[in-house]
């Protein structure tokens, strides 16, 4: 009975905010928005919830692991900007949900093939469920893309590939058009063009930049994937596709055909980025540029923080925007300078255990890297070379692999001819290091003194001239 009373209680409570909130909030981009979130677990036995939520400003992921007795119910609160899908498991079982500013989601678990939504999204999160089991994929935007990306010679084979999918995708959505609101079959009619176009703009990207490819394009080859897609479109804005597809226009309209090398050190990245800048400034407008920016600024805080200039900030109006990468930017950084090197106990190549602290006396530059990450591999030369230069000098380079199949880990030792000191972070590490570290995507590197104290966490990369930091150290010029 009182089960039943405070969940009853938890509705109506919910029902009474979604009273207040206003259709702006519901509708548009909402930096601050929320969503609510309640499941309830009419089933004989235990839930196990895993629940992954990636938002755009910051862009990180908000992830929620827990429980749910039977005849229990789990409350919660989502980060909720836009218009956007989260990820969610049952018992392992995968599902994409809905939410937008507001929304309030519920869902009752019965058994894995009999769950049932109400709340403010019921009919869209039903068709979600539908489309999901008709893909037999929840991961239907990019997993039968990817392979085409990767495996297929001629790149007008991947624009076929990509256009046939969106069709297929749209004809579901237009079969399912009556059981969905206007306003969502609208929105996600266009998702799915923005997806299209991301797509193949970020394969060409892809293609060219990690697997070393030149693709022939025909001359119309940016409107013919653009069509009538608007650039500036505030009601996508916040939409993690139609930011995707923002940052794969804005790259390709800053190097056409991406013919540049990436940049190879400080000076180079400065440039490459107020390139950026401005082409952002000559296209974008309005909120949609505002926006845009501020989640360009906080990627380079947070992964090249050393390299950010404050007047970037200028370039947004908004005054609670330039406030929030400010801040950002001001704020305490994970592993600030003159912090304790977080400890570690990993296996070498050779099943050694070696420890954080058995470096203590020389000066360490660690590398995350994974055997999948293409950027990762591209600074083994670089590596190398640190290795050799630095022979005879009390610098030791050491390597962590991360996410990866140990067996690969080894292979690519060996492949690559690794000069560097090779670690295997076992899954039971990798959760510790990525928050001790405030690791949020690979390479990553982080120069440590000869006293174990950090000096530069996210520092610059091998290819990046790290080793002007690594001479300051040396010659104790800091």
């Amino acid at each position: 009975m009182y089960k039943a009373i405070l969940k009853t209680l938890i509705v109506s409570y919910l029902l009474l905010i979604s009273s207040f909130t206003s259709k702006a909030l519901q509708e548009d981009f909402d930096l601050n928005g929320k969503s609510s979130f309640l499941i309830e677990n009419t089933s004989s036995d235990t839930a196990f919830i895993n629940i992954e939520n990636w938002y755009t400003i910051p862009w990180k992921v908000q992830k929620i692991d827990t429980f749910i007795l039977k005849n229990n119910s789990f409350y919660t609160s989502l980060i909720s900007q836009a218009k956007d899908y989260f990820n969610l498991k049952i018992n392992n079982k995968a599902f994409k949900i809905f939410s937008k500013p507001g929304s309030i989601v519920q869902i009752i678990y019965q058994s894995e093939d009999n769950i049932n939504f109400s709340g403010s999204e019921k009919n869209v999160n039903e068709f979600l469920l539908k489309k999901g089991n008709y893909f037999q994929s929840t991961e239907s935007d990019w997993m039968p893309r990817v392979r085409f990306t990767h495996n297929t010679d001629e790149f007008e084979e991947i624009i076929t590939a990509n256009d046939s999918i969106t069709k297929l995708q749209q004809k579901f959505l237009t079969d399912n058009k009556m059981e969905l609101p206007n306003w969502y079959f609208s929105f996600e009619r266009k998702r799915l063009n923005y997806l299209n176009a991301y797509w193949k703009l970020n394969s060409l990207m892809y293609r060219k930049r990690m697997l070393n490819k030149s693709d022939s394009l025909g001359p119309q080859f940016l409107e013919l994937t653009i069509n009538d897609l608007s650039i500036n479109d505030s009601d996508m804005l916040g939409n993690k596709r139609y930011m995707n597809f923002l940052s794969d226009f804005i790259g390709y309209k800053s190097d056409p055909m991406y013919e540049n090398k990436m940049p190879s050190n400080t000076e180079e990245w400065i440039v490459f980025y107020e390139h950026s800048i401005d082409v952002i400034n000559q296209l974008l407008t309005a909120e949609v540029k505002d926006t845009y920016l501020t989640f360009t600024l906080l990627i380079i805080i947070e992964r090249r923080r050393y390299i950010f200039n404050t007047k970037w900030i200028e370039n947004i109006e908004g005054e609670e925007l330039k406030k929030l990468v400010l801040q950002k930017y001001e704020a305490n950084p994970i592993l600030p300078k003159g912090s304790q090197l977080p400890f570690f106990l990993l296996t070498d190549s050779a099943g050694n255990r070696i420890k954080s602290n058995d470096f203590k006396g020389r000066i360490l530059l660690i590398n995350f890297w994974a055997t999948w990450c293409k950027p990762c591999i591209k600074e083994f030369p670089y590596e190398n070379k640190l290795v050799e230069r630095y022979d005879d000098q009390e610098l030791s380079v050491v390597n962590i692999c991360m996410y990866s199949d140990k067996k690969t880990w080894k292979k690519y030792i060996q492949k690559y001819q690794l000069k560097s000191i090779n670690l295997f972070a076992e899954n039971s590490w990798t959760s510790k290091i990525e928050k001790d570290f405030g690791i949020r995507g690979i390479p990553h590197s982080v120069l440590v003194d000869e006293n174990g104290k950090v000096f530069q966490n996210k520092c610059a990369r091998p290819s990046e001239d790290i080793s002007k930091e690594i001479d300051k150290l040396l010659i104790k010029d800091y």
